[in-house]
């Protein structure tokens, strides 16, 4: 019998690991587990081998599949999930459930089950890791932009003409804002409840590790910063759309009085002339 696809066997013989990517299109040879429509198309595809570091072409996940009842001691071993939660990458989330056992944190697992199994939950797995990472690239993205927030707050209260040098940078922060918001609200649905075409067992891992992972609550905290964002943002767009009609306006103004000013100065030149 063929070892299955995006199957590398650890040391000791008890331990295995797949490698799925998150991709637009997979590579010939890998086998699709699922697509996705949000935020934008992609599938998650298993692997030959593992990928190669700084490779194109999306992130990421690595799932050991260990036998039941595996020890500690041999969980750690083959993947080091204790070693990963202490860099402060994530905490470890763990899910029981009869004859099954899954610990997960971003980009890495261990599924403790019989083989059949592992092979209908690694679509679960794979589901999650998918709009869980969406989520927290948002996350990540907004708590970058604090302080190029605060670098523009002034600008919803007064606009000076320097401040319209910076309009380019301004706007394509504005934009990154509703990139995030449009994300958000494609993925929103997807982290409150799993994907009907996992399974019942498949849909039950998923509901549990949205649970664990808090992602309805997170999603509700990333919408509320997102407001902020774009509140002072749309308020600094506006503020610099008047300052530029204003002064736009102002220097029609003078052009008109110029014009007014040249042609009094040519008709009295014109009534000299004629005395």
């Amino acid at each position: 019998m063929s070892e299955p696809q995006g199957l590398q066997e650890l040391p000791g013989g008890r331990a295995s690991v797949r490698h799925i990517r998150f991709v637009e299109e997979p590579e010939p040879g890998e086998r699709v587990l699922l697509r996705f429509n949000d935020p934008a198309p992609r599938c998650a595809a298993l692997a030959s081998a593992e990928p190669k570091a700084g490779a194109a072409g999306g992130s990421a996940l690595e799932v050991v599949l260990l036998p039941p009842a595996a020890g500690e001691e041999e969980i750690e071993k083959a993947f080091g999930l204790q070693a990963a939660e202490d860099a402060g990458l994530a905490p470890v989330i763990s899910v029981k459930a009869r004859g099954m056992e899954l610990r997960w944190h971003p980009g890495r697992a261990v599924l403790e089950c019989d083989a059949e199994q592992a092979e209908l939950l690694l679509a679960s797995v794979a589901e999650f890791a998918h709009y869980e990472g969406e989520l927290r690239r948002i996350e990540e993205e907004i708590a970058r932009g604090w302080a190029q927030l605060e670098e523009d707050q002034g600008l919803a209260f007064d606009v000076t003409s320097a401040d319209l040098r910076r309009s380019d940078a301004v706007g394509a922060r504005m934009a990154g804002t509703l990139r995030r918001r449009m994300r958000l609200a494609r993925i929103e649905a997807h982290l409150s409840r799993a994907d009907m075409r996992l399974g019942t067992a498949g849909e039950r891992l998923g509901e549990a590790l949205r649970e664990k992972a808090q992602t309805e609550a997170r999603a509700e905290i990333a919408s509320g910063q997102l407001e902020v964002f774009e509140h002072i943002y749309e308020m600094s767009a506006q503020r610099m759309g008047e300052y530029r009609a204003a002064r736009q306006s102002g220097i029609l103004e003078w052009v008109i009085i110029a014009l007014l000013a040249a042609e009094a100065m040519l008709m009295a030149l014109q009534a000299w002339a004629r005395t």
